[in-house]
């Protein structure tokens, strides 16, 4: 277990880091980031955020997405990634709580 914290402290340190790299390296962490806050559900057993959630996360997005398009071309990607990077945040914090709480179990 400490072993699994330990890949997740240093693959958020990379997810940082590559905050200030070029959009492949953020890309590549967002994907690393991803497969991080997956095993950690299913480390905790469950799937920490509803569909009914995810959907309305979704449909937020698509409400934002007019406002978007008036953004530079360029730009659009950034905006995306942080979408999608608020979601994993919320996803990793849940899980990371539920996997305490498992360990305070124990």
């Amino acid at each position: 277990m400490k072993k699994a914290f330990f890949c997740v402290l240093v693959l958020f340190l990379f997810f940082t880091a590559a905050v200030f790299a070029d959009r492949g390296a953020i890309e590549g962490v967002i994907t690393a980031y991803e497969a991080v806050v997956t095993e950690a559900e299913n480390v905790a057993g469950m799937p920490l955020i509803a569909p009914d959630n995810l959907s309305a996360l979704q449909q937020n997005a698509e409400a934002v997405a007019p406002r978007v398009a008036a953004i530079e071309n360029e730009r659009e990607w950034a905006i995306q990634d942080a979408v999608r990077l608020a979601a994993l945040n919320v996803r990793f914090n849940q899980a990371m709580t539920a996997i305490t709480k498992k360990l305070v179990q124990y």
